[in-house]
């Protein structure tokens, strides 16, 4: 048995709507630069003097939790930002790519020769 659909009833699953979403040229966006600069309003100080501030005190008050915290926190960034990645390569594999590049452009003047 099959049950029969209003007809009166409106289709309103999905796809886009009349004045839905965020408004053109809205600029009311989360970012850390805006949340810094308002940490520093409301706080007085740049944030990352109150974090160093917070560690030293962690410090003094012999709290190793948070001490350790603090130090994960800024060891992660630190390291994050001074990660550097070497690259060597080999005699061969540099013979191999400036083979490989030659053969490219010769094969783009051939290319253009026909062209003309």
């Amino acid at each position: 048995m099959e049950l029969e659909k209003d007809s009166t009833q409106s289709k309103q699953h999905g796809g886009a709507r009349p004045g839905a979403g965020r408004p053109k040229g809205s600029t009311d966006k989360l970012t850390a630069r805006l949340l810094l600069e308002t940490c520093q309003q409301v706080i007085g100080k740049p944030f990352e003097v109150s974090l160093l501030e917070g560690y030293r005190d962690a410090i003094l008050n012999d709290d190793r939790r948070n001490r350790a915290v603090y130090e994960k926190m800024l060891l992660d960034k630190v390291s994050s930002t001074l990660i550097e990645a070497e690259v060597s390569e080999s005699d061969d594999v540099i013979t191999a790519k400036q083979a490989a590049f030659q053969e490219a452009l010769a094969k783009l003047a051939s290319l253009n020769d026909r062209a003309k």
